[in-house]
Order: C-alpha cells, then sequence, then structure tokens
C-alpha cells in the first residue's frame, strides 16, 4: 500500500488508539472511491487504506490515482472517420484505470461526444477539432519481449515504415513524427514496443456508435546507451473500412527490459 505523509500520521495513531472494527465503518464524502478499506479509530478519526495504485486523500476521503506508481501516457489523440455526419459519444469502458491529467476538447462525466463529418471534422460545444486529446497515468500491466532497437538516426524511416504498417494515413503519422522524433532524440538507441491489443483490452473505450474499424496503439520506448538484440515485433496491418476510429499515443518504460538479451 502506499501512504500519503497524513495518512501514515493517522495510520500510526489509529495503531496506538486501536481501531473501531466492530461496528460497519463508512468514511464520508467519496467512502474510499471504491478503491480502498474505510477504517476508523477509536477517537471516530475515518481514513482509506487504499488499493495498490491508490493514495488517501483526507479532504474528500477519497483514493486517488497515484501518479508516481503508474505508468504516465503521452499524447493520446483520437480520430473519427464516420461514412456519413454522425454524433459520436466516446468514454473510457473502466475509468478508475485512467487518471486524466488533461483533455481537450473536455472530457466529461460521460465521455466526449462529438459531431464528426467524413473527413475527421469534430465539433463540440460550436468549435471544431481535428482529434480528441488526452493525457495522464493509467494502470495496466503491458510487458513485451519483442520490438525493435533503434538509433536515432533510423528513426526517421523506421516510424515512417512502422506507421504505415500499423495503419495511420499520412497526416496522422506526421503527427506522430513531428511530436515523438525530439523525445526519441534525446537518446542515442531507442528500445521501441507497438502496444496494440495489449492495449486496447487494457484500456479500452466504449464508443456508440460503434466503429468498423478501431486502430489503436501507444507507443512504448527506453531509451538505450548502445543497441540490443531484440526478436522483431510482428505488425498486422488492418484495413481502414466504414467508421474508422484510430488512437496514438506513447510513453516511457522506466522498468527493466525482461526479453531476449
Amino acid at each position: 500500500m502506499k501512504y500519503t505523509f497524513f495518512s501514515c500520521i493517522i495510520l500510526m495513531f489509529s495503531l496506538i488508539s486501536g481501531c473501531d472494527d466492530d461496528s460497519p465503518t463508512v468514511c464520508p464524502d467519496n467512502n474510499c472511491s471504491g478503491h480502498g478499506e474505510c477504517k476508523r479509530t477509536s477517537m471516530g478519526d475515518y481514513w482509506c487504506d487504499c488499493e495498490e495504485g491508490y493514495v488517501f486523500r483526507s479532504s474528500d476521503y477519497s483514493c486517488w490515482f497515484d501518479d508516481y506508481v503508474n505508468n504516465d501516457n503521452y499524447k493520446p489523440v483520437i480520430y473519427l472517420y464516420p461514412v456519413e455526419k454522425t454524433v459520436v459519444n466516446v468514454a473510457f469502458t473502466n475509468p478508475e484505470n485512467v487518471s486524466l491529467t488533461y483533455t481537450y476538447p473536455q472530457y466529461k462525466d460521460n465521455g466526449w461526444t462529438v459531431t464528426a463529418w467524413p473527413d475527421g471534422t469534430l465539433e463540440s460545444d460550436s468549435r471544431e477539432y481535428y482529434s480528441l486529446f488526452w493525457e495522464g497515468p493509467t494502470i495496466d500491466n503491458i510487458i513485451f519481449s519483442t520490438g525493435f532497437s533503434v538509433s536515432y538516426d533510423e528513426t526517421i524511416p523506421f516510424l515512417e515504415d512502422a506507421l504505415l504498417k500499423l495503419g495511420l494515413n499520412d497526416f496522422e503519422a506526421q503527427e506522430f513524427i513531428i511530436y515523438w522524433l525530439p523525445i526519441l532524440g534525446e537518446s542515442p538507441h531507442n528500445l521501441i514496443y507497438f502496444a496494440v491489443k495489449d492495449w486496447m483490452d487494457a484500456i479500452p473505450l466504449t464508443i456508440t456508435p460503434v466503429p468498423d474499424t478501431q486502430i489503436r496503439f501507444i507507443m512504448i520506448y527506453k531509451p538505450m546507451v548502445e543497441p540490443i538484440s531484440i526478436l522483431p515485433q510482428q505488425f498486422f496491418s488492418p484495413e481502414r473500412t466504414g467508421f474508422t476510429l484510430v488512437e496514438w499515443g506513447g510513453r516511457k518504460e522506466n522498468g527493466e527490459y525482461r526479453g531476449q538479451k
């Protein structure tokens, strides 16, 4: 369990004074947000014993998603291409596994609701957009044993080829490369893996109406000083037919690489 300083103080106090565990314990306000067990000391003070990945916030008795122990995803954007003008709702199926640091347009209680056109233009609250942007940490357990060892000099042609195989069009691929090229350039080599099915399984979306084609992935990269040997990742290029949703994003892998040495 992870604790804030305040929750540690309360925990120490409860050990000294003893907890009243004989009566049902329900914390005020958010009651641990469904991600922890409410505790009460014999003095009547409440606190939350939060699940792994969450920390106690005393102001509203909630268990908050801990950005320091979860996977921080950068620049995920979602494009929508219906076959005709369509009102579309996009929402995270399991919002408890996503902590939204930034969204644009604003992600509301029921997700994003926009009017979408076949060329990808989106409209919400009388403003036009070309994508739905979000950023923030997620709870997932994506690990990999295949991928690519890419030197910085090879990054552009590598990404152009990989993104084409992953199903991005020229505009989407250019947006991806423009954002990630300077970041990948901070290291002479990078270990790169594209999480596709494992990303869709870990962070599913609920889309109404349901798209005919979904292309969703994040690039997980790990800076390396020297190239390493790794089994190449295999792609299954999707065919873009009918109403198509596209999402790309990325994040840095801070953990130890567990694949082939």
